[in-house]
């Protein structure tokens, strides 16, 4: 169905350092009176910079400015 789906590429540097290159998927799903939600992300972390501890904190400020933009 259309407009289910966001689909975003991104890539992250520290400095002048490629540190990551990431597919991501937003699925958005009638369910019931609410949404649900599906995140999904395909990443290529490279030279050992990026953290598992950073890219959840970084990808939960994201998902919460998306909720609040959707409300």
């Amino acid at each position: 169905m259309a407009d289910q789906r966001i689909v975003t590429t991104y890539e992250m540097h520290m400095d002048d350092v490629r540190i990551s290159v990431s597919v991501a998927t937003i699925e958005l799903l009638a369910e019931g009176s609410g949404t649900l939600l599906i995140y999904t992300e395909q990443g290529a972390f490279l030279d050992r910079h990026d953290l598992p501890a950073s890219r959840e904190e970084g990808t939960i400020d994201l998902l919460d400015k998306l909720g609040a933009e959707l409300r």
